[in-house]
């Protein structure tokens, strides 16, 4: 798989081997958070990998893959499984860990992405559309993060169109715009590539949960 420079080695090393991998780079893409810094945006540092698929997990060949993998290039494993995620956390021997996902996502994509030497990323509107949905189920200043800079692409009423599209869930705009208000929370950011602080992250989903209340009420 031709290198991306914002991935780590390892990182790099498992991206390579579902590359090369025929069952797995047939069903699964490349997404979330890692994907959106690595190959759109360039704004923060991140660490886990997250591929998605629409099919059913199929665990026990997910399993003896990566145990592979970990024999080939010097790393244990530790697996868990959830109903629709298979979870790997990675030790390799220069003590880096890295969390590897494989998780069951029966949603239709908006859009298509990027496919680099045979393993396709996610698209940027399947990616925003999915953080603003996850900001509502979870506080993390990183979701945050992401929506700000995904929100000088977008604007929110595409995103929330996406939702509706995508999961068919209706978004009330009032409370996105308490779910906004939640980075009131946040005292710092994760590491940064571009620019960005604090309060400026802060004083734009102020003003986006602003404008939200208004249009609510009109």
């Amino acid at each position: 798989m031709g290198k991306i420079q914002l991935l780590t080695k390892e990182q790099q090393i498992i991206l390579d081997e579902v590359s090369q991998n025929d069952f797995l780079r047939s069903r699964y893409y490349f997404t979330g958070g890692t994907a959106l810094s690595a190959v759109y945006l360039q704004h923060r540092y991140s660490e886990d990998i997250d591929l998605f698929s629409q099919e059913k997990l199929d665990n026990q060949v997910i399993f003896t893959l990566v145990q592979e993998f970990g024999q080939k290039h010097g790393f244990t494993v530790q697996s868990r499984s959830t109903e629709v995620t298979y979870i790997f956390n990675l030790t390799f021997k220069n003590g880096v860990d890295l969390k590897v996902d494989f998780a069951c996502y029966p949603y239709k994509r908006l859009g298509k992405g990027i496919t680099l030497d045979g393993v396709e990323t996610d698209s940027l509107l399947d990616i925003a559309v999915n953080k603003l949905l996850t900001v509502s189920q979870r506080t993390e200043v990183k979701d945050f993060v992401d929506l700000y800079f995904l929100l000088q692409e977008f604007t929110i009423w595409d995103l929330m169109e996406g939702v509706r599209a995508k999961f068919k869930i209706k978004t009330d705009p009032f409370l996105v715009a308490i779910d906004f208000l939640k980075v009131e929370d946040f005292e710092y950011l994760p590491k940064m590539i571009k620019d960005l602080d604090l309060e400026t992250l802060k004083s734009f989903f102020r003003q986006k949960a602003k404008e939200l209340s208004k249009r609510s009420v009109e």
